[in-house]
Order: structure tokens, then C-alpha cells, then sequence
């Protein structure tokens, strides 16, 4: 029979969050000082958690929001719940959504000047992705088109070209390029809430530090526009 999986705190922590928002690492702490779970230990002292305790935390937390019971009328239900049907609902879980696809497009790959088709000016720019010169200058005025310097002349890159493209899509279904700008600002906020983690993989060094703080921005950046298409998705049922 194989081993059963052990999850560390921050990982059960995270696939908790989905249903309970407010769980915390202390939260969990807190439950296992009052006696209600009681996690294996690593020759470090490091909590690992099995699906029954991840299970029992998950009644736990579902007890005090939906019934508001005290912990002690929890601690005493508890020794009526069969947890083995409890741990197998929890394999029984939807996986997590998988956003490989968009990860791997998001991942930066390195590109110079000289990368074929990558070096445009903005004239040839506008032209290879049917923008008016108007509508890029803007463009580039609100920092969604990015120059790269190359000697003394600004290019821009296969990157510039897509985003060029997208935009003149949506100029085409009525928006203006200043209407672009909050998704400039939203991709902003989105890269700023990773910064901390960021910068600690940086700081750890490394031969491949900056691959893996490329891939933790990629890897949110995907996961942030399944949760805008998720959203969306809902909101569209309303016209339905």
C-alpha cells in the first residue's frame, strides 16, 4: 500500500483558501493547541498534515462558519465523524485548474535585437499589426508599447508586436488607446503583489534564481487571467 501523501502547512493552507478565505497559518496552529488535530512532526519539528487531518480541519472550519459551534461542542462531534470517508472526498476534489499552457507562453524567452522580425520601428510596427502611427504613438505614451534601445534608435520587439495586435483588436470593437490603460495599471498591481516573493528568489541566488522568479511572475500572471475569464464568464450570465 503506498505511503499516504503528508502536505506542509502553507500547502494546506492554500487548498483551504479556496472555501475558508480567512485561514491562516496561526488558525491552524491555533485548532492543533486546543487539541482537535494533531499533525506528524519531521526530524526539524516542521508540521505535515495527511488528508485526515486535512479533512478535519476542512469540518472544523466548516462547523464554525455554517453552525457557529464552539470549539468545545466541535471536539466533541468530531468522535462521531467516520474520517476515512472524509479523507477519501478529499482525493475526490476538483484538481486544480491547469494553466500550463499559459505559463509556458508567459515565460519571457530571451530575445535581442537582432531575433528574426523582432526589431521594428514604430511606423513598421503600426503597419505589421494594422494600427494607425497615431494610435501606437499613444500607445507607447501610456507604456503599453515598450521601446527597447538598440545604438541610437528605439525598436520594439516580437512582444511589442503582439501586444500592438491585441490592441488594435479591441480599438477595432471601439475602445480608444487611453481606455487601454487600465489594463496597464491592472498588470501593474498584479506584478507588485508578487514582488516580496520575487525578491526573496533573487536574493537566494543561484544559477537559475531569475528563471524561477520568471516562472512564479508567468505562473501567477496565468493564473490571474483564468480568475479575470472566470469572472467574466459569470458576469455573461447574466445576459443569458
Amino acid at each position: 500500500m503506498a505511503e499516504e501523501p503528508l502536505a506542509a502547512i502553507s500547502e494546506v493552507v492554500t487548498g483551504l483558501r479556496a472555501d475558508y478565505p480567512d485561514v491562516s497559518v496561526s488558525k491552524l496552529r491555533f485548532l492543533e493547541s486546543q487539541g482537535l488535530i494533531t499533525p506528524q512532526r519531521t526530524s526539524k519539528g516542521y508540521r505535515k498534515y495527511s488528508r485526515t487531518d486535512v479533512a478535519k480541519l476542512r469540518w472544523i472550519l466548516s462547523q464554525q462558519r455554517e453552525n457557529f459551534l464552539p470549539l468545545r461542542v466541535i471536539r466533541e462531534r468530531m468522535a462521531d465523524v467516520e474520517w476515512s470517508t472524509q479523507a477519501e472526498q478529499e482525493d475526490q476534489r476538483l484538481p486544480d485548474v491547469d494553466v500550463s499552457d499559459r505559463v509556458r507562453r508567459l515565460t519571457p524567452r530571451n530575445a535581442g535585437p537582432d531575433a528574426a522580425g523582432a526589431a521594428m520601428t514604430l511606423p513598421q510596427l503600426a503597419n505589421a499589426s494594422g494600427l494607425s502611427l497615431a494610435a501606437a504613438r499613444e500607445l507607447t505614451r501610456y507604456g503599453l508599447l515598450v521601446p527597447r534601445p538598440a545604438a541610437e534608435i528605439d525598436f520594439y520587439d516580437a512582444q511589442a508586436l503582439e501586444v500592438a495586435r491585441i490592441a488594435r483588436q479591441m480599438l477595432d470593437h471601439g475602445l480608444e488607446p487611453r481606455h487601454l490603460r487600465l489594463f496597464k495599471a491592472s498588470v501593474d498591481r498584479e506584478l507588485d503583489l508578487a514582488t516580496p516573493e520575487v525578491q526573496r528568489l533573487l536574493q537566494g541566488g543561484g544559477a537559475d534564481a531569475q528563471l524561477r522568479a520568471r516562472q512564479l511572475l508567468a505562473t501567477l500572471a496565468a493564473l490571474a487571467a483564468s480568475l479575470r475569464e472566470a469572472l467574466v464568464a459569470r458576469t455573461l450570465q447574466n445576459f443569458s
